[in-house]
């Protein structure tokens, strides 16, 4: 029996105890994701923030379900993004100050600092997806993110051997879940909900917690029935966080000075009700390989 057919299966065996039940008077709750299917775990590989490509172009998510032309205060009066694939209402204001940062800290260094950190154990990022019935389609996943523990094993070639198995840094870091996501002709789609994402590079090592957070991303199954998973992961960060985790790294003043005024002047997410946003859209392209990560 196929891993699909045998997860709808027991799918179909959740659902008839759980009338059975109701139609004896027992108490009726909602129903969970996790109430059936399966759960596949996968270790982060690869992780870079997204970026503008051009005037009109940037990688991203809609993230508050708005198309801002910036005439607008739905929108924090900012421009929304086309992404590459042509999907509008893209929110990533992050990514119009990544050339300022990288005149600092140089063009390639963002990258090679958190794959650097990826590969050597330091920013380990662990995912469970939970309830999967059917990896194709499915109305109702529930996504698990955070921190892992463990040292990962890299092969020849330095990558991360597949099917490693790590927990969860609990309690020290926070799990996030998104919960009563979906998967649609083998997309994964999640959010709004909130994220925290850990970041640990060199002597950096703080935590951002991303709200309206959205996850969309590319699902595949290997041929032991394991998955990884290509795209996006993104959310709002709130400016006055932010400001404070950039004053207190190590860099340079001047970096300082010119990053921070700019992150507020960029926020496009968070609106209060006198109309001030108090948060700034970002996104990360993520790629894992399929993992063991036990609960």
């Amino acid at each position: 029996m196929s891993v699909g057919r045998s997860l709808v299966t027991r799918a179909t065996v959740a659902s008839l105890l759980a009338s059975l039940l109701a139609g004896c008077g027992g108490e009726v709750r909602e129903a969970l994701c996790t109430d059936s299917g399966a759960t596949r775990g996968m270790a982060v590989t690869y992780a870079s923030f997204a970026r503008q490509l051009d005037d009109t172009t940037a990688e991203g998510l809609n993230l508050d379900g708005v198309t801002s032309d910036g005439s607008g205060a739905l929108g924090c009066y900012k421009t929304d993004f086309v992404s590459p694939t042509g999907a509008v209402g893209i929110d990533n204001q992050l990514a119009t100050l990544l050339p300022l940062v990288e005149e600092f800290v140089g063009t390639e260094n963002i990258e090679a600092l958190l794959g650097a950190a990826i590969k050597n154990g330091q920013l380990l990022i662990v995912m469970n997806v939970r309830g999967i019935d059917d990896v194709v389609n499915d109305a109702c996943v529930d996504i698990a993110f955070g921190t892992g523990r463990g040292v990962p094993l890299l092969d020849a070639n330095g990558e991360y051997e597949p099917a490693q198995t790590f927990s969860w840094n609990a309690p020290d870091d926070p799990v996030s879940v998104l919960r009563k996501g979906r998967i649609e002709h083998g997309v994964l789609r999640a959010g709004p909900g909130s994220l925290v994402l850990p970041v640990r590079v060199l002597d950096a090592d703080f935590a951002l917690e991303l709200s309206e957070a959205h996850i969309e991303a590319t699902l595949t199954m290997d041929a032991t029935g394991n998955l990884s998973l290509q795209g996006l992961a993104g959310g709002g960060i709130d400016v006055a966080e932010l400001g404070a985790v950039v004053s207190g790294l190590n860099i340079g003043e001047d970096v300082k000075g010119a990053v921070v005024p700019l992150v507020k002047g960029r926020a496009d997410l968070a609106m209060d009700a006198d109309g001030y946003c108090h948060a700034i859209s970002a996104a990360l392209l993520l790629e894992t390989t399929p993992a063991f990560v036990l609960e």
